[in-house]
């Protein structure tokens, strides 16, 4: 797949004013412009949902969507945007997904989902499995921040759950210093990780790391892999499939 033309970013706080991302139109414009440029045609856009902390519901993403979609209109660029949310882990969420105050990955059963990056294993697992009793396919976000998650096999046991990984490009890079020791790029090229995002808020703090993480993987796994996190994967999440 040496001939990558375009990429979604499933994982990105660029809507104005509603978190920690972009503080206003002309930086969330400027990211689009960016991401243009780092051959991304389309993005699920992700606000924090978090309990007492960041929590516009799904009517005022919307709302602020509607406002950056008539800017992109205006100023003819071609990229798509789909909404969402990164959802915190907390005891009423999927009560609140499913009033749609709380919102899955562009209208699919698909949730980003995180917690402290500090959480037990039990407690994370807990989250993941009430996810998927109500019906949600919980994408656990950039899961390489989590201390509980240094050993494979509890990896395992995530994904044998129903449960799957998202990274972040930057990790690719060594350009977040979140992330716990581990061969990340080899869990990329073993097939382990199931989307890459840019967790992208704004244009510097956390900018778009897309373009150089593609060359690498271009380079460095096996076209099948690349085409299977970059597109398929994440056609899946569009048709809700």
């Amino acid at each position: 797949m040496n001939d990558v033309r375009s990429i979604t970013d499933m994982h990105c706080h660029i809507l104005p004013g509603i978190d920690d991302g972009a503080k206003d139109l002309d930086e969330c414009m400027a990211v689009l412009a960016e991401a243009r440029n780092q051959k991304i045609s389309q993005i699920i856009v992700t606000p924090h949902f978090h309990a007492g902390k960041y929590m516009p519901d799904g009517a005022q993403v919307e709302d602020i969507l509607r406002e950056v979609r008539m800017e992109i209109r205006r100023l003819r660029m071609d990229i798509r945007l789909y909404p969402g949310h990164e959802c915190y882990y907390y005891s009423d969420l999927v009560e609140d997904l499913d009033s749609k105050r709380a919102l899955t990955l562009a209208g699919s059963r698909y949730v980003l989902v995180e917690f402290e990056p500090d959480c037990t294993f039990s407690y994370l697992l807990y989250g993941v499995q009430e996810l998927l009793r109500g019906g949600y396919i919980p994408i656990l976000a950039h899961f390489e921040r989590y201390a509980c998650l240094t050993k494979q096999e509890r990896l395992r046991q995530l994904k044998e759950r129903g449960c799957l990984l998202q990274m972040n490009f930057s990790t690719l890079l060594r350009k977040d210093s979140f992330f716990h020791r581990q061969p990340w790029k080899n869990m990329v090229r073993s097939g382990a990780v199931d989307f890459l995002g840019s967790d992208c808020h704004g244009t510097r703090f956390r900018p778009l790391h897309v373009g150089e993480s593609l060359s690498w993987m271009i380079r460095e796994v096996k076209p099948g892999e690349v085409q299977r996190i970059l597109e398929t994967n994440i056609e899946k999440i569009l048709r809700n499939e």
